[in-house]
């Protein structure tokens, strides 16, 4: 970790970072061509984006396109004081990185702040490795697909959210879908007609919002109302961050059906209705069936 942060000071590819460090940690043929287990990729290159990862979830690095990083003003302050001590154990203390492990799924009491000590210490077994390696590999899929839908235009979330309506099965396939975002669209950015005559139908809402940039009140109250303008009583309103409890609150005010898709959620769904991702290998589990090797 301490060579990724320390290439980081400028923007790198991950691809050039993974040359540039095994020259520096003068690898030989050999060791640069050794594959990981899966055999789907080097190790060093697997170790890199891994590093890459781990220090974009505590902060110290931002991706800043596809396949690039940079490092950040908290990377900078840890490059000037701490880089002697950087690993695993020290980004564990970073509140950044605790809430990453904690969003990998592991079971913890409400206001449990630490990560779990069995992954700290290793004391777990096979199947619970990989299924912690599962889990953290989904964290990291959903953090880059909501960097990905970011990186993109309004225009194209708003697609986006058309065909993941669709592959979750609102509409038909024969394209009852429609995408109406532009200027005077009376804040409707798309239509799902549940059956062929029209006489069902859901409006839906995207909003491409930064993180930290919630939904209000006032917006639902407003796409409440829009809705009421065109005699319509389902609607979805989508967001890349998250909606304000005030306006959660006043959704339970109202007449009209609207149901909230947050950034959680919305990449839930999308790995759920395989939009925007794809599989890359399965794995399956065998253990023994007991009942075929009774003697009877």
């Amino acid at each position: 970790m301490p060579l990724v942060l320390r290439r980081a000071k400028t923007e790198h590819r991950v691809r050039d970072a993974v040359s540039v460090i095994a020259d520096e940690l003068n690898l030989t043929e050999e060791e640069r061509e050794e594959t990981i287990p899966s055999g789907q990729t080097t190790l060093i290159s697997s170790r890199v984006a891994w590093a890459v990862t781990y220090l974009v979830q505590a902060g110290l690095l931002t991706r800043p396109k596809r396949g690039h990083f940079v490092i950040t003003e908290q990377g900078q302050t840890v490059l000037e004081n701490d880089l002697s001590r950087l690993n695993l154990a020290y980004l564990k203390n970073i509140p950044e990185f605790i809430d990453f492990m904690n969003r990998k799924g592991s079971s913890k009491t409400e206001g449990e702040t630490s990560v779990s000590s069995d992954v700290a210490t290793g004391d777990k077994s096979p199947e619970e490795i990989i299924g912690s390696a599962y889990q953290e590999l989904e964290a990291d899929l959903k953090e880059q697909v909501l960097e990905r839908i970011l990186q993109n235009s309004p225009a194209f979330f708003e697609h986006l959210v058309v065909r993941l309506l669709s592959s979750l099965g609102y509409g038909r396939s024969d394209t009852l879908a429609e995408v109406m975002g532009k200027v005077g669209d009376g804040g409707i950015d798309g239509i799902i007609h549940q059956d062929k005559l029209g006489l069902d139908v859901v409006y839906v809402q995207a909003k491409r919002y930064a993180p930290g940039n919630a939904v209000s009140r006032p917006e639902l109250q407003a796409f409440v109302g829009t809705l009421a303008g065109v005699s319509a009583h389902k609607g979805v309103f989508v967001t890349t961050s998250r909606f304000s409890p005030n306006a959660l609150e006043y959704l339970k005010t109202v007449n009209a059906r609207v149901i909230t898709i947050d950034g959680h959620r919305l990449v839930d769904l999308m790995i759920e209705g395989g939009v925007g991702v794809r599989v890359r290998k399965m794995f399956e589990l065998h253990r023994i069936d007991e009942d075929f090797f009774l003697d009877e």
